[in-house]
Order: structure tokens, then sequence, then C-alpha cells
């Protein structure tokens, strides 16, 4: 800007009829501005060069980049398609055309319900559009096809892009086959039914207390059942809720007082020697899956002794029990099993009038609501 002032004044004087001294002394002048100008062009020119220099570094990089990622996503072990925000397919990795025996011409740039059933493709659309909109994360088992395989069914994954006003840019989807896994849990499934449809069952009732066999263990069928022991005071402590599926006896445990007691209105129970379990690859895994859960459910309980504060505490075993005998209602989680406060007292390692106060100011700040069948429902927010 300097530079161009310099010259605009130069040729103004230039201009003006005292400017034309005879003596010459307006050409020096000019040199002397010329040559200021044209250091400053070679300086800015330099600067430009640097630039040029740094743009071309960053561009490289940038390449670097995004050869990098566009490696890791065609190398990636499970289908991923791209789509635009129209739902069109922009971009597949080796994964997905293995998936879909095609190649990558057939599937970029068609949308994305090719890979549906027909009959299915609105319903696609509108969850795709829905979970786009609140970025659910979720596993999302759908069937898919291609015109070179036979419909599977399949686990989506959404990842959701978006601009800096929220609108979405990219869709990257996460497929994989699950029709094996359903394959072998149904395979599964039916190993179990056999296992155990000629066994007789025992039934228990509300309350009734089951006897440990020395020489074999019970597996529940159907209901609930309540561990727990005895402190030296004679207190009930509860040590875990055991449903269908979970088995129990007394080599599973090395406290010396250990009693079982029927929850839900009807038990019902079957026996498996221990000597069975050793020649059953599918019995002993399945009674090791059961004792897991027990593990896990135990390491929860604990969880919930090491709170201070009693409404801590009572809360906390809420929480616990949502994950054991919670089942969805419209309003949150609701507590399939009606506990007395006594035994929520055992199992949070308090008193029962301390339950009972602590319930009733939970209802009253919102955080459970419990309904006319004495029922504890958690809300969604504390769900």
């Amino acid at each position: 800007m300097a530079m161009n002032q310099r010259i605009e004044s130069l040729y103004h004087r230039s201009s003006e009829p005292s400017a034309l001294q005879p003596n010459g002394e307006l050409l020096p002048i000019a040199f002397k501005e010329l040559g200021t100008a044209s250091e400053e062009l070679l300086v800015a020119l330099e600067q430009l060069a640097e630039q040029q220099q740094q743009l071309v570094e960053s561009q490289n990089q940038l390449e670097a980049e995004r050869s990098r990622y566009q490696s890791l996503f065609e190398q990636a072990p499970h289908a991923y398609i791209a789509l635009d925000s129209d739902g069109t397919i922009t971009s597949v990795n080796r994964a997905a055309t293995r998936l879909f025996d095609c190649t990558h011409r057939l599937l970029l740039h068609k949308p994305i319900t090719i890979l549906v059933p027909i009959e299915a493709r609105r319903e696609f659309r509108e969850e795709l559009k829905r979970r786009q909109q609140v970025e659910d994360d979720q596993d999302w088992p759908v069937r898919l096809y291609s015109p070179h395989r036979e419909p599977f069914e399949a686990a989506l994954t959404l990842s959701v892009e978006r601009d800096a006003w929220g609108n979405i840019i990219s869709t990257c989807l996460c497929i994989r086959d699950i029709s094996e896994h359903q394959r072998a849990q149904a395979q599964k499934k039916k190993h179990t039914e056999d296992l155990f449809c000629d066994r007789p069952r025992h039934t228990f009732s509300k309350g009734e207390n089951i006897p440990l066999q020395p020489d074999a263990l019970w597996l529940i069928c159907k209901g609930w059942v309540k561990l727990s022991t005895l402190t030296e005071n004679n207190g009930e402590v509860m040590m875990g809720i055991a449903g269908k599926g979970i088995p129990f006896c007394r080599t599973l445990t090395a406290l010396p007082i250990y009693q079982v007691k029927a929850l839900s209105q009807t038990v019902e129970l079957i026996t498996i020697p221990h000597m069975e379990m050793a020649h059953s690859p599918h019995l002993a895994q399945l009674i090791a899956e059961g004792v897991t859960q027990r593990l896990q459910q135990s390491e929860l309980l604990l969880c919930v002794c090491g709170r201070r504060r009693a409404s801590d505490r009572l809360l906390a075993l809420l929480q616990v029990l949502k994950t054991i005998i919670g089942e969805p209602v419209a309003t949150g989680t609701r507590l399939s099993l009606r506990l007395t406060h006594q035994e929520l007292a055992e199992a949070s390692c308090t008193t029962r009038v301390t339950v009972t106060r602590l319930l009733s100011e939970f209802q009253h700040q919102g955080k459970i609501t419990i309904d006319n069948t004495n029922h504890i429902t958690l809300p969604e927010e504390y769900s």
C-alpha cells in the first residue's frame, strides 16, 4: 500500500510543470523509488514462495493422513459403508464387498436400501432417520441381502458426522453378520432343552426353604430364589438373587451357614449330580455361565456395601436389582419382584425402619415410584 502511494505521488510530480526541471532532479528520485519498489516486490515474492511451500507441505500431510485413514478403512475386519446425507453409498471397504459378495462399483452411488429386502425398505429408512437424529449407537438388528447371496441377519451400528450447524454430513455404518451366532445360540438352546426335558422338576412355593443336596446341584428352571446367610447375632444377610439358568449348591459356597428361600409364587428346580457334569461338556459350560452370573452379581452387591451413607447404599442396591430383576415399562424399569423392607435392609446393611424412611424420601424426590401392587419402578432418568 505504501509503495503504491509513493509511485502515485511520483507520477503526480512528473505531471506538474514545475517538475520539468533542467537539472534532472526528478530522475534520480524515480530510480530510487523504483529500486525500493523492486526490493519490496522481491520480499513479497519470497514470502509468497514460503507460504506456497507451507501449503504444499500441509497438503502433503493431509494427503498422507487421508491415505492412512483410507488404508485403515479398507483393512478393517468389519464391513463399513459410508453414506451421504441422502442415504447414498459414497464408499465401502473390502470387508463390505466380501460380505455382500460384490464389487465396489455395484455398491457405490446406490441407495443403502438396495441391501434391504423390498418389503422392509420403508421401515428401514424410517429407523435409519430416527437413529441418525438421536445418534443411537446401540446394535440395530436388520435383515440384509444382496443379489449375490442369500438374505442374512446383521447387526448395524451408526456413527454420524455433522457440520457446525448440526446438519448431517455423512453416516458410517458398521455391519456385522450375526446369522452364524444366531444359529449357534439356537443350537445351544435346543441342546439345553434336550438335556433338561426328561428330568423331573421339583416345585417350591414362595417362602419355602430349599434344602441343599451334598452330591448334586440345583438348577433354576422357573422363578427366583434368595441366597442368604446368618450372622453370629442371627441376623440374615442377603448374598444374592438367582433366577432361571442359575445353579446353586453346597459346594459353590464357603459359608458355614447358607440357606435358599423361594421368592416367587412358584419356583421350579431340577437336580444335576456332580458326577454327570464331568461327562457332559455342554452341561459343564451351562453351569459355568450360571456361576459367572453369580460372581458378577456378588461384585455388584459388594460395591453397594462399600458406600458410607445408607441412602447411597439403598439407591445403589435398587440400581443393582434393576439389572437383575428389572423389566422395562412405559415409565422406566420395574422390579419384577416385591422385596420386603426387611430384605432390602439386609442387602443394604441398614435397618428396616431406615429403608422405610428412605423409600418414602425417594418417592417424594421422584427417584422411584411404587404402584398399587407395591412394585418399585425406577424412572428413565434413574434407570
